[in-house]
């Protein structure tokens, strides 16, 4: 007998992996290639995050991409031979094909396959997965669970900054003209995720990006009383960084919120992101009870 609903997500999202086997959570992967077009899944299995980080400051070069259309078809057939249906949370639809791709497979099974437009990645996608969850188990229709996620995104903003915009240059997920300058300038971009990157201001070093990253989530929510009471979920993401520069993201990000520093939750930078923000990136995402304003409602 097929179990009543299954949840994929991909691998710019991230997890506990606890949660994930506790709760018919699959994962699939999106995909890296080097500059030899050798290509590599993103599950930390043929090159762990930390051999991708190694490369990765020895100059290398990995481009990304979605989950090839065949392997996507596949993973989604087989999980709807165990369920009866299946939601799908990918990488925003601005930032990969990822979502077109599995838009095209849901018309040959309506009624059964739900793709969530998303809107971001990492714990923005991590936070509305535990929605998907608890509506799944309270009995939620598929195609209400996959409107409403949709909507959450207007609760959650997510900045992140980097040390080196190489990256993002290369990869052309920012303006040319400003990375160009902002690299000429040994300055640290602050780019916001909304969508896809967009930029959001520059800062000197770490210390300065995170205050500047706290006052952007906070102007953009209407000046609303952004703590504890209001503040749902914080969320940081980081690579390859000493202690003391994590400790002082968490503690300057809970005092700012008034939000218990042992509840926020801190993730490894998922291999897909990493390839575009290098060492020393790290990204804030912040869930609250109101809504945000967005650039597009500009």
């Amino acid at each position: 007998m097929k179990s009543k609903c299954g949840i994929l997500i991909d691998s710019s999202c991230t997890y506990a992996q606890e949660f994930i086997d506790n709760n018919h959570i699959e994962v699939v992967p999106l995909s890296l290639s080097d500059e030899q077009q050798h290509v590599y899944q993103d599950d930390s299995k043929v090159i762990s995050q930390q051999e991708l980080l190694a490369r990765l400051s020895k100059g290398e070069i990995f481009k990304t991409s979605a989950t090839p259309l065949g392997q996507l078809t596949l993973k989604i057939e087989d999980m709807l031979e165990r369920y009866e249906t299946v939601i799908f949370l990918p990488i925003s639809y601005g930032l990969s094909s990822q979502y077109q791709q599995a838009a095209i497979i849901k018309n040959d099974y309506p009624n059964r396959l739900f793709v969530i437009q998303s809107q971001s990645a990492v714990c923005a996608n991590e936070f509305i997965l535990h929605y998907i969850v608890q509506w799944i188990k309270d009995g939620k229709d598929p195609a209400s669970i996959a409107t409403d996620a949709e909507k959450i995104y207007n609760r959650i903003a997510t900045l992140f900054s980097c040390e080196d915009p190489s990256g993002i240059l290369r990869s052309g997920r920012g303006s040319k003209t400003v990375m160009h300058a902002i690299k000429f300038l040994k300055l640290k971009p602050i780019i916001e995720c909304d969508v896809k990157n967009q930029y959001a201001g520059i800062s000197t070093n770490y210390r300065s990006s995170i205050k500047k990253i706290i006052h952007l989530i906070k102007n953009s929510y209407k000046g609303a009383d952004l703590t504890l009471q209001n503040v749902l979920n914080i969320g940081i993401y980081y690579s390859g960084y000493a202690e003391e520069k994590k400790n002082y993201i968490i503690n300057t990000l809970a005092k700012a919120f008034n939000f218990p520093a042992e509840k926020i939750i801190v993730r490894w930078l998922p291999a897909t992101i990493l390839v575009h923000t290098l060492f020393g990136s790290y990204g804030v995402t912040i869930e609250a009870t109101v809504e945000r304003h967005r650039k597009n409602e500009d």
